[in-house]
């Protein structure tokens, strides 16, 4: 009864639709309450939602949309122009553990441009999803402080874009990929991504992506690849490979920098391990993606035999791997990374 009082509340307050409570399409909640970056199946929109929510979530928003455009105005032509991840998440520890999130939607209907706010909260089995135009949820943020605070911080985010100081990672995962590790904290944050199947310890290739907060000295990213190449010589036996200077990205703000590490034999294993890394300094983070193989444990000449067809095809992920400023032109990040 309450639920009901609360949804004719809602609507009388601005156009509002809320999802009944319950699992949400693609989302993988994970021991510490966090919901994991979780590639979509299918792209049904453009941006952000259409890189990290499943399809049938992204049609679920979009059909709210379209009956909420019924409301203002009938419409048969309502297009997604685009969609942002307009805040940080944020994470409730008390008195249960919650996610929420924000993305902001920009449609057309019908010629005219408007903005809606799509509002998850997910917790285990018990879910929801809130769809709102931009600026009208006013009431519902009186009701919900997480909303409220969801809403503060993307003006804040809106702001520090505007202001030049903010970039998007472009990370176009591979269609079967999976989170198996996040990490968030001061120190920076990570996540790891793996195919279908394979798991955080027994994986087969790997996607591992980095943000660590940036030095104002220059040369971090070339120091930290050397260090990861003179790691794997120790652990190894093998001579450290060159680090390489990549064509400069308009979007960062300082050096573009990748590397090839090889492992003929990972120590207490019957396996080699291969990788190609990018970094790239911004001016938010320096970024650290890395895309890896594991194969078959061999001398060192076999092994760069054996991983031509890997490097390849980690040179050519990595090569979609960039910057993009949002204050300017965001059409070179169609997969933009949650941040």
């Amino acid at each position: 009864m309450k639920v009901r009082g609360l949804c004719l509340a809602l609507l009388l307050a601005g156009p509002v639709l809320a999802v009944d409570s319950g699992p949400l399409p693609g989302e993988m909640v994970t021991r510490i309450g966090q919901v994991a970056a979780l590639p979509a199946d299918q792209r049904q929109v453009p941006g952000f939602a259409g890189a990290w929510r499943r399809a049938s979530a992204q049609d679920k928003v979009l059909a709210r949309i379209v009956a909420l455009e019924a409301r203002i105005k009938p419409c048969a032509d309502v297009r997604v122009v685009d969609t942002v991840q307009a805040a940080p998440d944020l994470i409730e520890t008390r008195p249960q553990r919650i996610h929420h999130a924000l993305e902001r939607w920009t449609v057309n209907a019908c010629g005219v441009i408007r903005k809606y706010d799509a509002w998850y909260s997910f917790e285990q089995s018990v879910s929801r999803l809130m769809v709102a135009e931009s600026g009208t949820g006013d009431f519902q943020a009186v009701l919900d402080p997480p909303y409220r605070r969801l809403r503060e911080l993307a003006a804040v985010r809106s702001t520090e874009e505007a202001g030049g100081a903010v970039r998007w990672l472009n990370l176009p995962l591979p269609a079967d990929s999976l989170p198996v590790a996040n990490a968030n904290s001061p120190a920076g944050w990570s996540a790891d991504f793996v195919p279908a199947g394979d798991s955080a310890r027994e994986w087969t290739q790997l996607v591992g992506v980095q943000g660590l907060p940036r030095l104002k000295s220059p040369g971090q990213a070339r120091a930290l690849l050397e260090g990861m190449q003179q790691a794997r010589a120790r652990r190894c036996g093998v001579a450290p490979a060159a680090v390489e200077a990549l064509p400069a990205d308009e979007a960062s703000s300082g050096a573009s920098l990748q590397t090839y590490l090889v492992c003929p034999q990972v120590p207490d294993t019957n396996y080699a391990e291969m990788a190609v890394v990018k970094a790239i300094e911004g001016p938010d983070y320096l970024y650290v993606v890395q895309r890896a193989w594991r194969l078959p444990a061999a001398d060192a000449a076999k092994v760069q035999l054996d991983s031509r067809k890997p490097k390849l095809a980690a040179e050519a992920f990595l090569a979609q791997v960039r910057l993009c400023n949002p204050a300017g032109d965001t059409s070179a990040c169609p997969s933009p990374f949650p941040r």
